[in-house]
């Protein structure tokens, strides 16, 4: 008995998915380290006189914010669009350039070191091998579908579904 899943994608996606698994939530999991550590060194240096309400909605805001962004350029990338991996790199460097001036407040060693870690290892995720490897397999995947597309179309079979 033929499998209906196969008829239904270009390319399965669960070989990808367990091939890339790494690549695909090593910069996820290194933003939220990066938005918990800078977020609590920032409470701890820029926002200490600042009252609790204020200072959990800016961290509140600003960490939505970077994950909507980053989710947003992750599915773009994975699309096979692969220049979106730049908004990627923004929000660790914006989060970099958070963490460095705080070392004039002299923080917890351990915490700057964490906050400043963090957004380093996510760049060196989204800069990996295998990171790599997978934006060019899913610009491939991209370009067989826009060419079963333009078959589709050439055949007046293409429906917008």
């Amino acid at each position: 008995m033929k499998n209906h899943r196969e008829s239904f994608y270009i390319v399965d996606p669960r070989p990808l998915l367990a091939h890339y698994r790494l690549a695909l939530f090593g910069g996820v999991l290194a933003l939220c380290f990066s938005i918990a550590t800078a977020s609590t060194l920032m409470n701890l240096t820029y926002f200490s006189d600042a009252s609790d309400g204020v200072s959990d909605g800016v961290f509140f805001l600003g960490g939505g914010m970077a994950c909507v962004v980053f989710g947003v350029a992750q599915s773009i990338v994975l699309h096979g669009y692969p220049q979106w991996v730049w908004l990627q790199v923004g929000v660790f460097m914006i989060y970099l350039l958070l963490v460095v001036p705080t070392t004039i407040y002299s923080p917890d060693h351990a915490l700057f070191t964490f906050a400043l870690l963090s957004p380093l290892l996510g760049l060196l995720c989204l800069n990996s091998k295998r990171q790599r490897e997978m934006r060019l397999k899913m610009v491939e995947i991209r370009h067989k579908r826009e060419a079963i597309i333009a078959t589709l179309k050439k055949q007046g079979r293409w429906k917008w579904w």
